[in-house]
């Protein structure tokens, strides 16, 4: 089991609908691609999205928004069913390599053990597009602006300690230091905080990922300092149970002076959020532009675009804007 990756569902498939608090998006270049491995353009007739956490709820909000857009571009595209199960994930890449289809875009759930498929997949002439990452083998990937994600909500939270608490609180930052995203993620967090609110103090910065993870890590935390005032999670379903942790050790929903925020928006925290709670902000990404940059990439890739990889921004949601909270419940399904 993959479960620890839950957050990449997230991360590379919040909606924001196009437009958000911060404006329309638009499409930058990735930095951290390895385009070009692949000898030669070959049209794509039909590509495969793999995606292991397919019980994720936003998964099934977006996949269809990928197979409408690629009917669109007239091109046949299929889904793996990995059921968040690594060694699933590896049987349906070998099922599809011998397959039609022309290229796959993949999270590789364990990127050493999705290496050795990535080069199988180009030896037998076929795209593989990295999905919220990079592999040392790939033709192209597909980012989030990872660590712009954590100085983001850096920003913001040390705005806020700056103009609520005088600039001094204590802090947790539950990291992912597992993965890519994480890592970068985590480095946005720490320097964004330090830059913004020098005075802040990150007094535990631990891993954890999902919400049973960020309730157990909060408790501890909580435990040798019960004074720690914001709390920053790499993902946001950590942040939930770091929410969850503080109202079980007695802090009021609505305390003024505490500040929980996570990187990706889930119903949990988006509920909080509107009902004015101390759960004040996440980052997320256009989720409709992640699907179709699924769908892009590979066409590209199959003009002879040299540089198909796509590094997608990512927008802060606060409280402060009810419009945009709605917005996204709305996508969530709340």
């Amino acid at each position: 089991m993959v479960s620890r990756r839950t957050l990449l569902l997230g991360a590379g498939l919040s909606v924001v609908g196009g437009t958000t608090a911060c404006g329309t998006m638009s499409e930058q270049p990735a930095s951290g691609g390895t385009a070009g491995a692949s000898s030669g353009p070959r049209p794509v007739k039909k590509i495969l999205f793999d995606y292991p956490f397919t019980s994720l709820p936003i998964y099934a909000a977006l996949t269809p928004i990928m197979v409408d857009y690629a009917k669109t571009k007239s091109v046949g595209f299929e889904l793996t069913n990995d059921n968040n199960d690594l060694s699933q994930q590896i049987t349906n890449l070998t099922t599809y390599l011998n397959s039609d289809v022309d290229a796959v875009v993949s999270f590789p759930a364990d990127p050493a053990s999705l290496e050795a498929m990535a080069k199988q997949y180009k030896a037998a002439g076929k795209y593989w597009v990295t999905y919220g990452g990079d592999l040392p083998t790939q033709d192209a990937t597909l980012q989030f602006s990872f660590e712009d994600s954590g100085k983001q909500l850096a920003d913001h939270a040390g705005t806020w300690v700056n103009e609520t608490l005088g600039g001094s609180a204590k802090v947790l930052v539950i990291e992912d230091q597992t993965i890519q995203i994480g890592r970068e993620r985590t480095k946005g967090l720490v320097e964004g905080l330090k830059a913004t609110a020098p005075g802040a103090e990150v007094v535990v910065q631990q891993q954890g990922v999902s919400p049973s993870e960020g309730l157990s890590v909060t408790s501890a935390a909580l435990a040798q300092h019960p004074d720690i005032a914001v709390v920053l999670t790499a993902v946001g379903d950590a942040a939930q149970g770091a929410y969850q942790a503080l109202v079980t050790a007695g802090r009021p929903e609505t305390d003024a002076k505490t500040y929980v925020g996570g990187l990706d928006a889930n119903l949990f925290a988006l509920q909080k959020m509107k009902a004015g709670t101390f759960f004040r902000a996440t980052v997320t990404v256009d989720g409709i532009a992640i699907a179709r940059a699924v769908v892009d990439i590979p066409l590209a890739l199959g003009q002879g675009k040299k540089d198909a990889s796509i590094d997608l921004p990512v927008a802060l949601i606060t409280m402060d804007d009810p419009a945009a909270v709605d917005a996204q419940i709305k996508i969530f399904g709340g």
